[in-house]
């Protein structure tokens, strides 16, 4: 009985959100070869397509990579650079579904805090830990609010935007 409640007790303690959500499982840096199990998409991705500079962008439902979360409207953006994951972003434009990233980050990362709910709040919070980089932010484009969640790591952090990024269609 003891073994049984010491189960218990670590399972709880030590389980997560983000083992559920399969797109928090793929680390920044990996190879695009290991990182394919999850996003299959990126199984078209050839290096010698790009040159050195380049940084290939996809673009998928977030909610294919992470069923049962919040992320029904949302984007999933994953950039490679050199072979390597680089950056997993996810993008909120509809204004009918607000605070969709928020939810989620809170659910499966940290909480970014309850004024970013507000309408109004615009601006990022830096949830980062260690080496990893994840910034939550509200910006405005166009009149309109765009929620987005950025995940990176302190060596790919340059190649995740920039001139050097190529949309893949398809």
């Amino acid at each position: 009985m003891k073994k049984i409640f010491l189960k218990i007790l670590f399972f709880l303690f030590f389980s997560s959100y983000s083992f559920a959500c399969p797109l928090l499982q793929v680390p920044i840096g990996s190879p695009v070869s290991s990182a394919t199990e999850t996003f299959e998409f990126l199984d078209t991705y050839n290096e010698d397509v790009y040159g050195a500079d380049d940084i290939p962008r996809y673009q998928k439902f977030a909610i294919d990579y992470c069923e049962g979360s919040s992320l029904e409207n949302a984007d999933l953006e994953v950039t490679v650079y050199q072979s390597r994951i680089s950056s997993i972003s996810l993008i909120s434009t509809d204004p009918n579904f607000k605070n969709e990233i928020y939810e989620f980050t809170k659910n499966y990362i940290k909480d970014p805090g309850e004024e970013v709910k507000k309408d109004d709040w615009l601006g990022y919070k830096n949830l980062s830990v260690g080496n990893l980089i994840i910034f939550y932010s509200k910006i405005k484009i166009m009149k309109e609010i765009v929620e987005v969640l950025e995940i990176t790591n302190t060596e790919m952090v340059d190649y995740m935007s920039g001139e050097e990024v190529i949309d893949v269609l398809g």
